[in-house]
């Protein structure tokens, strides 16, 4: 398993969690006094540096355009989620809220489909290479 993929895993695991330490803070009746917010604080800002992680690798590594795309859109997302979040503690909104719920399941699924379709391209590239005729010596 190499650094990438890792990082995925890492990624797509940690965002469960965020999810369900999300919901357990809406469920908690006042999400800002709990303590469970500084976690799910940390985690999203850690889950912003991973994502900046995979986007990075996928840019320098040669890969299609969708990996990169879907990477690209999962970082940008990520941003707006840690944006909503602040501001849904300094001003609480149900509106707000919703928008911050849905986004982490965005996320989520962007997470998934780009690793798929990274191993995807992958395995393209390593059949393509095992399939070229070798250079005479």
């Amino acid at each position: 398993m190499n650094n990438t993929t890792l990082a995925g895993v890492i990624g797509a695991v940690g965002l469960v969690i965020q999810i369900i330490i999300g919901f357990a803070l809406v469920g908690s009746g006042n999400p800002t006094g709990s303590m469970l917010i500084l976690p799910h604080m940390l985690i999203g800002i850690a889950g912003i540096a991973l994502v900046a992680f995979l986007v990075s690798n996928i840019f320098l590594n040669s890969t299609s355009t969708l990996p990169t795309v879907v990477y690209g859109l999962a970082f940008v997302l990520t941003l707006a989620q840690a944006a909503l979040g602040f501001r849904e503690l300094s001003a609480p909104d149900q509106m707000l809220l919703m928008a911050h719920e849905g986004l982490a399941l965005v996320i989520l699924v962007l997470l998934g489909l780009g690793g798929m379709l990274t191993v995807r391209s992958r395995r393209k590239s390593m059949v393509a290479t095992a399939a070229a005729p070798a250079s005479p010596a």
